[in-house]
């Protein structure tokens, strides 16, 4: 056996480091997307994805979502690849990544789809029980949709801050006459 399929042999006996690689074949995540993240070398992967768990198999994303609502081998599998179908590939680099993973483009991906998994819980709360699991899903979500939007408030406050505090250091030219046209008496600060 050569290395590559040595190393997919070892993933496929532990039960995290399987359910993290299946999670990431599952969303289409290229191998060597998964080796700069859980640094496996890309081949591993391969030999993996040709030995263990094809994602070609899946015909489509209902194929991959009902595989993922399905899938009951252990609760942390189930989890990481409900999770996976349901946000996508960029809310599952971050969070094996532990934001490592995270740039500008990928959180705002990431904030967008718990805004909307958050909106579409919510509107099926409304038909259900004040108590009943898909409410507390929903207020989970709604909870995790706040902290996103937050955080976005924080930027922009960031930036507006830094936008302000650049303008009051900037020389004021307008007090130039040669600049403005105006004479310095006839503006009014």
């Amino acid at each position: 056996m050569g290395p590559a399929v040595t190393k997919a042999y070892d993933l496929y006996t532990h039960t995290y480091k399987r359910e993290v690689i299946e999670s990431f074949l599952l969303v289409q995540v290229s191998a060597t997307e998964i080796e700069s993240i859980v640094k496996i070398d890309a081949t591993a992967t391969g030999a993996y994805a040709h030995l263990f768990f094809d994602p070609n198999v899946f015909e489509d994303e209902l194929d991959r979502i009902e595989y993922a609502y399905t899938y009951n081998r252990n609760d942390y599998g189930t989890e990481l690849k409900r999770m996976a179908v349901d946000l996508g590939k960029e809310s599952l680099k971050i969070r094996i990544s532990r934001g490592a993973a995270s740039t500008a483009p990928t959180a705002k991906m990431v904030q967008s789809e718990i805004r909307a998994t958050a909106y579409m819980l919510a509107a099926r709360a409304k038909t259900n029980p004040i108590d009943s699991d898909i409410s507390r899903e929903a207020r989970a979500w709604a909870q995790l949709a706040l902290k996103a939007s937050e955080h976005d408030e924080e930027e922009t406050v960031a930036a507006g801050v830094e936008e302000i505090t650049m303008a009051l250091d900037a020389k004021d030219e307008t007090t130039n006459d040669e600049k403005s046209g105006l004479k310095a008496e006839d503006i009014i600060h």
